[in-house]
């Protein structure tokens, strides 16, 4: 769908080496990290279920409007998403360790959609961020099965541009990292040994959004334009 070429074309305009984001990279098709947050694990449970940790900090009431969008934004993103039929997706937010953001927690609070859960952590609780690899504004997203299948930076992680609800629709409806029995009606995808990624057209779009720039896996190429002509 459109959705789809829209992710092959972000990642053909800012094509990259796999060796740049080796790191993070590799935790794609991985069961998150264990982390918990005052003796809760929230990723506990989530079989079956898409689900959307959102690494966010509150902004002073003082500072421009705008600087508020991430936080309300996600809101009306998670509207569109269910009206479109993208539904039964989790969705939660983790503040920042440090004391300055741990301070503001109740105005990240206030700032986050209803219903959706802003977790703290304490002075002697990991660094949740830094367990996840993450930073500020990141997105990442986790298939039924529990696996990170995208994890958006900025600049392409600010929601009026279309990378996020995008990879949260194909995370809802696509088996990107095969073999798990938890997608309805699919056909499932067992990667190959000793390959990081398979050559399928969807599971080729699993991919890691960094700062500055898109990184795929070595031999994208014949993968994007399956992709592309697969939209």
């Amino acid at each position: 769908g459109m959705a789809l070429l829209v992710l092959a074309l972000a990642a053909w305009l800012g094509l990259a080496s796999a060796s740049e984001g080796e790191t993070n990279s590799s935790r794609l098709c991985q069961e998150a990290p264990a982390w918990s947050i005052n003796g809760l694990s929230p990723m506990a449970g989530v079989a079956g279920r898409v689900t959307v940790v959102a690494l966010l900090k509150a902004t002073p009431t003082a500072a421009p409007p705008s600087w508020h969008l991430l936080p309300r934004r996600l809101g009306g993103l998670r509207e569109r998403l269910a009206r479109q039929g993208t539904v039964d997706v989790r969705y939660m937010i983790i503040n920042e360790k440090a004391p300055l953001s741990h301070a503001m927690f109740g105005e990240l609070e206030r700032q986050a959609p209803p219903g959706v859960p802003v977790f703290q952590p304490e002075p002697e609780d990991p660094d949740v961020w830094q367990v996840l690899g993450g930073d500020k504004d990141d997105f990442l997203i986790y298939d039924r099965c529990g696996r990170l299948a995208f994890h958006i930076q900025l600049p392409y992680s600010f929601l009026h541009f279309p990378y996020v609800e995008s990879a949260i629709r194909f995370t809802h409806s696509k088996d990107f990292c095969g073999n798990c029995s938890l997608y309805p009606n699919t056909t499932q995808q067992v990667r190959r040994r000793g390959a990081r990624w398979s050559q399928a057209p969807f599971s080729s779009l699993v991919f890691h959004i960094r700062k500055n720039n898109l990184t795929f896996p070595s031999g994208t190429g014949s993968a994007l334009a399956a992709a592309l002509s697969h939209g």
